[in-house]
């Protein structure tokens, strides 16, 4: 199994941060995703993300916790040759106007793929989405 962690701090509130995750929609504001469809709502909400090749991976919205501020997703399908992809997403708060965003991931490795080359690829996504997360909402506020 496989594991990748990204743990970062930015310069907005938690709860801001919060507010665009717990939705699990509009990822494509804030990642490499071109576009995303959801079905449904809360824990058990499916979302079909887009890449901008239109390669499209299909996730799960497995538990979500607004009093903790963590939720968990799955993906079912996609385009990269792993199995069992499940990632935890956490926010805690550091002050008023920062917080620190943990994503993480376990899965495996299929098809001979290099490892290095599957974690180096969710590391870059992970970074990619904390940072624009901070700042999508900076240009909101």
């Amino acid at each position: 199994m496989t594991k990748v962690n990204v743990t970062k701090s930015i310069n907005v509130s938690a709860e801001s941060v919060w507010t665009k995750l717990s939705v699990f929609s509009g990822i494509e504001h804030f990642s490499p995703i071109a576009r995303s469809v959801m079905e449904g709502e809360g824990v058990g909400a499916k979302r079909s993300c887009y890449l901008p090749n239109d390669a499209e991976i299909k996730e799960t919205l497995d538990k979500l916790n607004n009093e903790t501020m963590d939720l968990q997703y799955s993906i079912q399908s996609g385009p990269f040759p792993i199995s069992g992809y499940v990632s935890d997403v956490s926010v805690k708060s550091v002050s008023d106007s920062s917080c620190e965003i943990s994503w993480s991931a376990q899965f495996n490795v299929e098809g001979g793929a290099p490892e290095a080359d599957m974690t180096g690829l969710f590391e870059g996504f992970y970074n990619t989405m904390i940072e624009s997360l901070e700042t999508l909402i900076q240009s909101e506020n």
